[in-house]
């Protein structure tokens, strides 16, 4: 009997006989305990031998494809765009005028993209950020080309890119969360209706942020498309597949040879270099992986900062595709070539990869105060607030909004107990494979940015620095709600029974019917506040007050107004003028009161705005910009000339490399200089001229003023004794 249960558990007998345990032991309690031993022990080892062959390919691609519902994806497309439709009548606001109006590249239309993609994004404004984002920039000199300067559509631009990205992340999400369409939706919904997005869609400008996201969102829908097909090529997957593997790959193929032309104008030639575009983009489009290296890059030229969602690749891999920590690792390869070769082709066009932020209290406050890192904790506070609770916004939080954090700054101090909760949590989630895990890790990745400005650079707060953030947060904040208000059985007579789907859900749903829709009218009322830049600048000033770019703002605004009033008034003054054989004297005095009314609103608005930039430098004693404002108001609105020449000086010791305080003081000299036929005032203009193009040689303004006062008088002065510097 014995041996006749030997037989099954071994392919031969004859190898058991042949070993030298067995042989020695003569007791025949031994060998009933070996076999014993061996009949019970080997048979699960033997099959285990393959179980490693077995389970790898389980583990490994394809992975199983996951279906989508597409009611959700349509409705937060829909809802994206709704939001936002009150915005299509705004005007340009905040940096949109330094984007747009202000680009000489982008107002050449299509002739400025080759130069677009070879110059930093404020190339214009006297800075160097080393900012490489050409896309945005391509988009709208495409919108000048064809519209000119219509911001209504720039905005209309702007919602359906948002719509747009609604419609990938509701796909995306559905692959994420098999199985559990409503908790998909509503991770979405939060993310589309949040009003902390509202500085990105309602300003023109946020474009580089929106496309950024949305190319990164089709980076990783493309790329999990890779993981669950069964054949590398779109093409050859299901037809259902094809619009949006057929959609990515025209872009892409159309984008490379609008990038490949421009960049090799003047090496192989524009046509040259788009075929090579195309060629390039065309060989990426066929597959799946392709596709995703493509959005990738593309999400680069939106804005450099998307290095960050490279951690994104493989946490999506092992959150949702339980991949393992080495596979998902491993398929980073090709998206770490195309990082590569983005800053290779930025630091060629550019010639920096970092750029040199100027000294600037206004902007990197904390790099002076060397309270960088003390304050990036403080900011965590900040940001996790407006995130739960997003009132009030405010568009700008330079000094001294959010004072610097320190040792005894309860906030600080918050912020640092936080941030190592959540590292702790996250680390929890990332082991256990959580949705909340995948939130916080979401949170941190997309946060790193905006942390790291402050880190860094010492720069100031900023609401879109959270725009991608919210989508952590949603994944935590449907989670809680899913954990704590639904459930799944309720026992009756000792069974449990399923209670159908929208009963467990009632209580997330009724809630979130009421968070959304709150967001949703705070999203409709700040967009408001956007309109232009005298809504917006004011509508700060009450939860901003202590922000030295705001009163500048603020101040600069009715600079524009009493601008305005000035040039009214001369308006009447040379119609009245012109009346011909002369004007009556009820026509004169009829038009000296229309004179005198203007020239009243237009000392009242400058008195205005020298209160607001009165505060502003009271706030931030050097704040060159502010002082420069001043001269401008005693120059053009409140005549006087020796105050506009003070506060022009006061700009100069504040800020020395502010071209425009020299250009301006230039001028009065120059128009002193002719009207007393002072040549020393000629030779002070002709100074000022030349520093203002030493501090910016690109200043069109002083280049211009410079070569029109030689040409009249042929003076051109570059050094000047102090002592005639001090005279006038």
């Amino acid at each position: 009997m014995a041996k006749k249960k030997q037989t099954p558990g071994y392919d031969s007998p004859r190898p058991v006989a042949t070993k030298p345990s067995p042989a020695t032991t003569s007791a025949p309690v031994r060998p009933n305990a070996n076999r014993a031993a061996e009949t019970t022990q080997r048979p699960p080892v033997r099959p285990a031998a393959p179980k490693p062959a077995a389970t790898t390919p389980a583990s490994d691609l394809p992975i199983e494809r996951r279906p989508v519902v597409w009611w959700p994806p349509v409705v937060l497309a829909a809802l994206g765009f709704l939001l936002y439709v009150n915005t299509f009548g705004h005007q340009y606001a905040l940096d949109d005028i330094a984007a747009v109006g202000q680009n000489l590249f982008v107002k050449k239309g299509l002739a400025g993209i080759p130069d677009l993609l070879r110059t930093e994004f404020w190339h214009f404004s006297n800075i160097s950020l080393g900012y490489y984002r050409p896309l945005s920039l391509i988009t709208f000199a495409m919108e000048q080309e064809y519209f000119k300067d219509n911001p209504n559509i720039s905005h209309m631009i702007n919602a359906g890119l948002y719509a747009l990205t609604g419609l990938v992340i509701g796909v995306l999400l559905q692959k994420w969360i098999s199985g559990q369409t409503i908790i998909a939706f509503l991770i979405g919904l939060v993310f589309i209706a949040h009003p902390i997005h509202t500085e990105i869609v309602a300003n023109i400008k946020g474009r580089d942020e929106i496309l950024s996201f949305l190319f990164i969102s089709l980076m990783l829908l493309t790329y999990w498309k890779h993981l669950e097909s069964d054949t590398p090529f779109w093409f050859k997957g299901p037809t259902s597949d094809w619009p949006l593997g057929g959609i990515v790959s025209l872009f892409s193929i159309v984008g490379g040879w609008v990038i490949g032309s421009s960049l090799m104008v003047n090496s192989l030639g524009s046509t040259a270099g788009g075929v090579l575009g195309v060629l390039i983009m065309g060989a990426l489009s066929g597959s799946w992986l392709g596709l995703a290296c493509a959005s990738l890059y593309f999400a680069f030229l939106s804005k450099e900062s998307s290095i960050v969602s490279l951690a994104l690749i493989p946490a999506m891999q092992y959150w949702f595709a339980r991949r393992n920590v080495w596979q998902s690792l491993i398929s980073l390869w090709p998206f770490l070539i195309v990082a590569a070769l983005f800053f290779y082709q930025k630091q060629k066009m550019i010639g920096t990869l970092s750029g040199t932020p100027p000294v600037d209290w206004a902007n990197y406050p904390y790099a002076i105060e060397k309270t960088q890192k003390s304050t990036m904790f403080k900011f965590l506070e900040y940001y996790i607030r407006l995130l739960i609770l997003p009132h009030p916004l405010v568009y700008d939080y330079s000094y001294n909004v959010i004072p610097s954090g320190g040792k005894g700054d309860l906030l600080t101090w918050a912020g640092f107990f936080t941030f190592v909760g959540m590292l702790w949590l996250t680390w929890k989630g990332f082991v256990k494979r959580t949705l909340w895990g995948f939130g916080l890790f979401w949170f941190f990745v997309t946060m790193a940015p905006g942390l790291g400005f402050i880190w860094l650079r010492g720069g100031i707060f900023a609401e879109r620095f959270a725009y991608a953030a919210v989508m952590g947060f949603a994944f935590v904040l449907i989670w809680a709600l899913q954990k704590f208000l639904v459930r799944d059985s309720v026992a009756k007579e000792g069974e449990p029974v399923q209670k159908p789907l929208l009963v467990r859900y009632a209580p997330v749903l009724g809630l979130m019917v009421v968070v959304s829709g709150l967001y949703s009218f705070k999203t409709v009322e700040r967009n408001r506040d956007w309109e232009n830049n005298f809504i917006l600048f004011n509508s700060a000033l009450p939860y901003a007050p202590t922000s030295c770019q705001v009163q500048r703002h603020v101040a600069n605004e009715w600079i524009e107004k009493g601008l305005k009033d000035r040039a009214q008034a001369d308006t009447i003054a040379n119609r009245t003028n012109r009346i011909k054989p002369k004007p009556t004297v009820e026509q004169i005095k009829k038009a000296q009161a229309q004179i005198d009314t203007n020239i009243a609103h237009a000392n009242k608005h400058g008195r205005w705005a020298l209160d607001h930039l009165q505060e502003s430098t009271r706030i931030y004693p050097n704040f060159g910009e502010a002082y420069f404002s001043m001269a401008y108001v005693f120059q053009k609105i409140i005549p006087n000339v020796d105050s506009a020449k003070y506060y022009y000086k006061q700009t100069i010791r504040a800020a020395n490399a502010y071209a425009p305080a020299y250009n301006n003081l230039g001028v009065i000299y120059q128009s002193e200089g002719f009207a007393q036929n002072n040549r020393q005032k000629l030779e002070l203009a002709s100074y000022y001229y030349n520093r203002s193009m030493v501090v910016n040689p690109a200043y069109v303004d002083g280049q211009n003023n410079h070569a029109n006062l030689m040409k009249a008088t042929g003076i051109d002065v570059k050094v000047l004794p102090d002592s005639l510097l001090n005279k006038y």
